[in-house]
């Protein structure tokens, strides 16, 4: 046993000292260095909503008009039917979609109304809710004079009274209390007017997936390795056992270093449970240890091996999710990377 522990040690000096495997560890460093050295940038969101309004009605045909002109994190715009909102729903073009049903104006004087403005959403949509809030914020702001006065044309003692002065008598209250400013609005922490919403990004760098491309590699060139001193004659008095032994030994020689530089290196860049992160790297090493042992029993030969190894390496580039995004490939070439150790790292 104290043999096998000198030959690991001796093998863990060696592997540090490839080329390869020291260009891999340096890579990793430098996208931790520069990940954290980009400056995260504010950036606003655009929030697209279409708007289908079949109400004819003059009061919501100036209210679609407000919301179209307006300032705010909804970028609302009109679609022509039901369809062309389908079609910007399930495209992502539009955050999410507003239905205005015909006679809706008509009916919303009373609280019996059958009719509701109805907001489509997906499981991409932001701030539903809000969007609501908008869209009936502006609503009532031209329709809360001709509502009460509906209200008012009921009731025996405002008979008499001339509904047009009336109209004119409450709009101009009713703008004179919108124009002071302080009522309808919503500030932020920061004491700013709440009509535009920012987050912080930084550039994407897929680190997690290059880790988990270095630690697949490293792995690999361990078996590359095992088999050029196999066949130097290095293991020949060892027996079958004792051959598996050293197999693995090669392998976890070469991935021990990666795995190691990734954890802190993943943890630095995507932040979060340092202990959770430690765990998906130890398996997903141990998962790219028993990747490699299987290629080692299957191919026995260094010459047939670094044939195979550069196909291995383009595949895992091309169908790991390193240069392209895996969700958004189709269901063959998913398969093909499913079969990657990467792909689940």
């Amino acid at each position: 046993m104290r043999l096998f522990f000198n030959r690991f040690f001796i093998l863990l000096k060696r592997s540090i000292r490839q080329p390869v495997n020291a260009v891999m560890l340096m890579i990793l460093v430098l996208l931790a260095v520069i990940y954290r050295q980009i400056p995260a940038s504010e950036k606003s969101l655009y929030l697209p909503v279409a708007v289908l309004c079949e109400d004819t009605d003059p009061i919501m045909q100036k209210t679609v008009d407000s919301l179209c002109n307006s300032n705010s994190i909804f970028h609302f715009h009109p679609v022509k039917d039901k369809d062309e909102m389908y079609q910007e729903l399930s495209s992502g073009e539009s955050n999410s979609g507003i239905l205005i049903p015909a006679g809706f104006t008509e009916q919303a004087w009373t609280t019996t109304t059958d009719l509701r403005i109805q907001v489509y959403t997906t499981q991409a949509s932001m701030l539903p809710s809000l969007c609501r809030d908008e869209i009936f914020n502006r609503f009532f702001r031209g329709a809360a004079v001709s509502i009460i006065l509906k209200n008012m044309s009921g009731i025996s003692d405002y008979a008499g009274i001339d509904a047009s002065q009336m109209a004119d008598a409450l709009n101009r209250i009713y703008e004179s209390i919108l124009s002071r400013g302080d009522i309808f609005r919503v500030e932020d922490s920061s004491g700013g007017v709440y009509n535009v919403l920012t987050r912080e990004e930084k550039v994407e760098i897929p680190v997690r997936k290059f880790a988990g491309l270095f630690i697949l590699t490293a792995g690999l060139i361990g078996i590359a390795t095992f088999l050029k001193d196999s066949e130097e004659r290095l293991y020949l008095r060892l027996r079958g056992g004792e051959r598996y032994v050293m197999r693995l030994l090669h392998i976890i020689s070469c991935i021990l270093p990666m795995s190691l530089i990734s954890w802190p290196v993943i943890w630095i860049t995507e932040g979060g449970n340092g202990l959770m992160i430690l765990g998906e790297v130890v398996l997903y090493t141990l998962v790219c240890i028993l990747y490699s042992l299987l290629f080692s029993v299957i191919i026995r030969s260094s010459s047939v091996y670094q044939k195979v190894l550069p196909i291995l390496l383009t595949l895992a580039i091309v169908f790991g999710g390193v240069l392209f995004d895996v969700s958004s490939f189709d269901r063959t070439f998913k398969y093909i990377s499913m079969c990657l150790p990467i792909y689940y790292f």
